[in-house]
C-alpha cells in the first residue's frame, strides 16, 4: 500500500533487495520525467493515487466515515434533483478516474457531468462541477494544486466542503479564472449549483 501521508510517490510492492533497488531507480527516473496515465494504468489495483502535474499523490488511508456520509448526502441531493428535473446530467462519487490530460488523473469526491460524451469507462475531460470534501491531510492540495488544476482545465464550479466545521465554499470560473471565492455557506445559507440549476441549503449536506 502507499505511504500513509497525503504525499507523492507510491512504493513498489514487497520484493527482493535487488528488485527493490531496481524499482526505486525506475520510479526516480519516471518521477523526474513525470508520471502519465499509462503509468497509472500499470499501478497495482490496491493502490489509490492521483496524478497532478505529473506527480503522484497518495490517497491512503481511506476517507473517514463522516467524509463518506457527507459524500453520500451530496450525491443524494444532486441525484434526486436530476431525476426530478429529467436532466441529462449525471452525478458520480469517488473512486472514479477523471482524466483531464495524460499527466492529470484525479478522483474527485463528487463529480457532475452534463456532456455524456465525456462519460465512458471513466470520465474524459473536465466535469461541469466538482465537490472535494477536505480533511487535514488533503486540505492543502485541495486549495492549491487541485484548485489550480480545475481552474486550468475549466471546471466551471468547484465546491470545497469542510465536514468538521460544516460549511461549503464555492468557486466559479469568471473570465476563465477562479477570481476569489463566490461565497461560504453554513447552516441555513443557500448556494447554487448553477450547472444543474439546484439551490441547496448548506446544512442538508450534513444532515445525517
Amino acid at each position: 500500500m502507499c505511504d500513509q501521508a497525503e504525499e507523492r510517490i507510491c512504493p513498489a510492492q514487497e520484493t527482493s533487495e535487488k528488485e527493490r533497488t531496481q524499482n526505486m531507480s525506475t520510479q526516480t527516473a519516471r518521477r523526474q520525467a513525470g508520471y502519465t496515465y499509462d503509468d497509472y494504468l500499470n499501478f497495482p489495483d490496491d493502490i489509490r493515487c492521483e496524478i497532478v502535474n505529473g506527480e503522484i499523490y497518495d490517497m491512503t488511508p481511506s476517507p473517514t466515515s463522516k467524509h463518506q456520509l457527507v459524500s453520500g448526502q451530496i450525491h443524494h441531493l444532486v441525484k434526486t434533483h436530476l431525476e426530478n428535473a429529467d436532466s441529462s446530467c449525471q452525478v458520480f462519487v469517488a473512486p472514479l478516474d477523471v482524466i483531464l490530460a495524460e499527466d492529470q488523473v484525479v478522483q474527485p469526491d463528487v463529480i457532475i457531468v452534463c456532456d455524456r460524451e465525456k462519460v465512458r469507462q471513466f470520465i474524459f475531460g473536465a466535469p461541469d462541477a466538482i465537490f472535494e470534501i477536505a480533511s487535514p491531510s488533503t486540505i492543502l492540495k485541495d486549495r492549491r494544486e487541485k484548485m489550480e488544476l480545475y481552474e486550468r482545465f475549466r471546471v466551471v464550479e468547484y465546491f470545497l466542503v469542510d465536514p468538521d466545521a460544516e460549511f461549503v465554499e464555492k468557486y466559479a470560473l469568471d473570465g476563465g479564472k477562479y477570481n476569489g471565492r463566490v461565497g461560504i455557506y453554513a447552516g441555513e445559507d443557500k448556494f447554487m449549483i448553477d450547472a444543474i440549476g439546484l439551490e441547496a441549503m448548506a446544512k442538508k449536506l450534513f444532515a445525517f
